[in-house]
């Protein structure tokens, strides 16, 4: 490393430790300071999104390809993705068709089935309808080794009018993870605890708490660093915590506080859930935490939302009306499959308008969609469809549509292999996640997929 680069990387970290916000600010300048000398990521960050009441495999299939239905399926296929030819679940992110993989076909029987496998989506386990579980989920593994803030976080949305449930993510053996479907409530939980006086506690806004230190960092960083901060800072201001940034901090007078936008408050899914995709986008640019689980609708007690602008009808109700085959129920489901979509393509822009390393924020997040009932209302588990995207120097993110062969034929796999790729690409290689299917052979369900792992 040059000279210059190491003594700039170096002001840059030293200007974090003399900050008195330093906790929830130094994971940016920490960014920075990568950006400066071109330092890759160790890890990937990651972004879990379930949605409630099962996945049906035809919402994800190319329509250039035949479709080839499960009990068909006897060797693994890998096909080009056509971002032409994506269906209507996927329109959203076509941009970004050569970051994304589309796997159809893994077996998730280890986890049972019904109208949600609960934490067992993200734990690769059989919790027998919500009531046992048996050990932490993939997303909170993945985040206690990040050395962040905060381990994991969990937000969603419910059918049940809570602001806090306890549905699919687990830091443990019968410990499960509070889901946060207040934004409001997430908010203050997530950016509250740095308030440091009675008066400071008062005002749960996190820019009101840095306001000082921010002005500090931007008069002290070189040109090029003052514009990357912003960006960093974006992230707060697209959920509407300041309206008026720049000029809030260039006074000395007391700053004024501007209310979060009506979807923190609201009543409608689609709100909610759009609130929460700005909060994960938020939290992963602080550096707070390397781990968002967004839970929309997930659990049998929570998953019949009505999503009243893209549906005529409640989830439950859809979901027995798409098993009979009626068009309107699937193009309504089709329609917040696509919406899930919309939100993460607009996370995802956020990400690559970021510098890191050699490259963006997007370089170094993986995004993982499912759903916890796999495959449909009332599942057996018998295939899970998954959609990855984003980057990961550890994960191959370009373009695939893969099928793999149903049980008992020769490539078959487990979700297990899932989880287990996750961890090779995050830096903890792992042979086996989560519990094993008795008197199935270890290749089916062990060690990562080759077709995944660079």
């Amino acid at each position: 490393m040059n000279q210059p680069l190491q003594a700039r990387r170096k002001f840059l970290k030293s200007l974090s430790l003399g900050l008195g916000g330093a906790t929830y600010l130094a994971p940016m300048l920490g960014n920075l300071a990568l950006a400066a000398e071109g330092v890759e990521r160790k890890s990937p960050r990651f972004l879990f999104v379930l949605e409630g009441n099962g996945l049906p495999p035809a919402q994800l299939h190319p329509r250039n390809l035949p479709f080839v239905v499960r009990e068909d399926r006897k060797q693994l296929a890998v096909h080009p993705l056509d971002a032409d030819q994506l269906p209507t679940s996927l329109k959203p992110v076509e941009k970004y068709t050569n970051r994304m993989v589309v796997m159809q076909g893994i077996n998730g029987e280890v986890c049972g089935g019904g109208h949600s496998t609960s934490h067992g989506a993200l734990g690769a386990y059989n919790t027998r309808d919500g009531k046992v579980i048996h050990d932490a989920t993939i997303d909170n593994v993945l985040g206690r080794h990040a050395n962040t803030v905060f381990d994991h976080v969990v937000l969603g949305i419910s059918a049940q009018d809570r602001d806090v449930v306890f549905n699919c993510s687990a830091t443990g053996p019968g410990q499960s993870a509070a889901t946060f479907c207040s934004p409001e409530a997430a908010y203050k939980r997530i950016f509250g605890p740095i308030a440091a006086s009675n008066t400071t506690r008062e005002q749960t806004y996190l820019l009101d708490y840095l306001k000082d230190d921010i002005r500090v960092a931007r008069s002290s960083l070189p040109a090029a660093e003052k514009g990357k901060l912003d960006l960093y800072l974006d992230a707060y201001e697209n959920i509407q915590v300041r309206n008026q940034r720049v000029k809030q901090l260039a006074s000395t007078k007391k700053v004024e506080l501007t209310e979060p936008s009506d979807r923190f408050g609201s009543e409608l899914p689609e709100d909610r859930l759009d609130a929460h995709f700005e909060l994960a986008t938020q939290t992963l640019v602080a550096g707070l935490t390397d781990v968002v689980t967004i839970a929309s609708g997930v659990g049998f007690r929570h998953f019949n939302i009505q999503f009243s602008k893209l549906a005529s009808q409640s989830k439950h109700p859809m979901g027995h009306a798409v098993i009979g085959g009626d068009k309107t129920a699937i193009a309504e489901a089709e329609a917040i499959r696509a919406y899930h979509f919309q939100l993460i393509a607009r996370t995802m822009d956020r990400l690559a308008a970021i510098p890191e390393g050699n490259g963006t924020m997007l370089d170094n997040t993986v995004i993982v969609y499912l759903s916890d009932a796999a495959d449909k209302h009332h599942t057996q588990c018998l295939e899970w469809p998954y959609v990855l995207l984003g980057g990961s120097p550890g994960l191959k993110l370009d373009g695939r549509y893969i099928v793999y062969p149903a049980r008992e034929n020769p490539g078959w796999r487990t979700v297990n292999t899932i989880h287990n790729s996750l961890l090779h690409a995050a830096g903890l290689p792992a042979d086996s996640f989560g519990h094993l299917m008795a008197g199935v052979a270890d290749d089916v369900q062990k060690g990562p997929l080759e077709e995944l792992i660079v």
